[in-house]
């Protein structure tokens, strides 16, 4: 099983992140809002195509407080259709405190390549590292999320205080 170890900063404290990523990974894992649909993805590029645009795959993501870490989520997530294709991912997120005002989103975890021996050649030699190109993506993506909910919350209560 294919190991990954990945970091983002934010700039924004680690309460507020964790906080941030837990409603983003229950509304994923629900399929709310616009998180319905929510899909892993890679741009054809990194399949050796010309890079006219990307490969899409819903997922189905469980998620968990994880009981030994604050500001950890234990994940897992499959393929929304046909699962047995395409990798599956265990693992968990956290938000580490960084420098004032920041902190540090990580992925850390497996995944489990689909169809034994011919899923390791297509990783390995026809779609290099695809699986954890799409996983860079996804910590991108929920990264990019985490602050722009803060943001968001943060322009919200200025609003109201200078409202009142």
């Amino acid at each position: 099983m294919p190991e990954v170890r990945l970091k983002r900063s934010l700039r924004i404290p680690a309460d507020l992140a964790s906080q941030a990523l837990g409603d983003l990974l229950l509304a994923i894992a629900k399929q709310e809002g616009p998180w319905r649909g929510f899909a892993l993805h890679v741009s054809f590029g990194n399949l050796h195509l010309p890079d006219v645009g990307y490969v899409a795959v819903p997922i189905h993501l469980t998620v968990e407080k994880n009981a030994k870490e604050p500001r950890a989520y234990d994940i897992a997530f499959t393929a929304a259709n046909l699962p047995a294709a395409f990798p599956g991912f265990t693992g968990t997120m956290r938000v580490q405190p960084g420098e004032i005002g920041q902190s540090e989103l990580h992925l850390s975890g497996g995944y489990e390549l689909p169809l034994q021996f011919f899923g390791k050649l297509l990783d390995g030699a026809l779609m290099p590292n695809v699986a954890a190109l799409s996983l860079e993506n996804f910590i991108d993506e929920i990264a990019a999320a985490c602050q722009a909910r803060v943001d968001q919350r943060e322009a919200d209560f200025v609003r109201y205080r200078f409202l009142q």
